[in-house]
């Protein structure tokens, strides 16, 4: 698949979404993404980025994956699942660093698989089309389970956890970085009109909408054991948005963009994240 492959326009993908309102279709949303609307020239990742220390996006992305490696306890001869692998860039980099002996990296976008393949093939790594939710592997294969901003895409995150608590070994490890609403003074800030407008184009299950108290219950819940849940919001959303308004100045990444994000950038001075919270969070199997 060429490099710079763009599947669906905007109105397709609107009419898609239209004619499926109760289906998750975050891969309707990645489609349209496309693989020339990037954050960078000189890479595909599509993470928001760890910013401290750093103002160049491919740093502070590859940054975010090693605090990801970090929370998850990814050691030598790992065996590692990684839930929702975008373009792959984060799993030849853990492959690279780590030393892992298998990342199975599983995603529901065509595109994207078929341009991990492509670009990020690395040894021990298999790059898989299937969802998050239902994967094809025996109880007890993974040493660790990872996500990188996607869980909130999943239908629904709590069948993800189900699935990543069957994977994990006992005593496997889980780590996520996601996306929950803000919370204050006990309340969860989903955002309003806005908030439910973007997580409809971005195609967020409504089961997915509650904040870090209800995520924490949710883990233990499910059966994991020792959960948590740290907010680096301040190191990520103001190094993005200085990021994204770099973009929305710079002539050459406005071309490479289709003409409703070129649209979206011109509002790069109103606050996306106002609302949400960004989370790393850690547990792990009993056992």
């Amino acid at each position: 698949m060429d490099a710079t492959t763009r599947p669906i326009g905007g109105l397709s993908l609107l009419w898609q979404l239209m004619r499926a309102p109760n289906r998750n279709r975050a891969d309707l949303f990645y489609e349209f993404m496309g693989t020339s609307n990037r954050m960078a020239e000189d890479c595909t990742y599509l993470n928001c980025g760890y910013w401290a220390g750093t103002t160049d996006y491919r740093q502070a992305a590859q940054a975010l994956v090693d605090v990801l490696a970090d929370a998850a306890g990814i050691e030598a001869g790992d065996r590692v699942l990684d839930a929702g692998c975008g373009f792959g860039d984060q799993d030849a980099h853990i492959a690279r660093t780590r030393q892992t002996s298998r990342i199975l990296a599983v995603n529901v976008t065509p595109t994207q698989i078929a341009t991990a393949q492509q670009t990020n093939a690395a040894p021990g790594v298999e790059y898989r089309l299937c969802p998050a939710t239902r994967i094809a592997e025996p109880d007890g294969s993974f040493d660790a389970v990872i996500s990188l901003e996607a869980a909130f895409h999943f239908d629904t995150r709590e069948t993800f956890l189900r699935e990543a608590l069957r994977l994990l070994r006992p005593g496997g490890r889980l780590g996520i970085i996601d996306l929950v609403p803000l919370e204050r003074d006990g309340r969860v800030d989903t955002g309003g009109l806005r908030g439910n407008f973007d997580r409809w184009a971005g195609q967020v299950p409504p089961a997915n909408v509650y904040g870090a108290t209800r995520y924490r219950e949710l883990l233990q819940e499910v059966g994991f054991e020792a959960p948590v849940l740290r907010s680096i919001r301040e190191q990520v959303f103001p190094g993005f948005r200085r990021h994204i308004k770099a973009m929305a100045r710079d002539p050459l990444a406005k071309q490479r963009m289709h003409p409703m994000i070129r649209l979206g950038l011109r509002f790069a001075d109103i606050d996306p994240y106002a609302a949400s919270d960004y989370l790393v969070v850690s547990a792990r199997k009993p056992g």
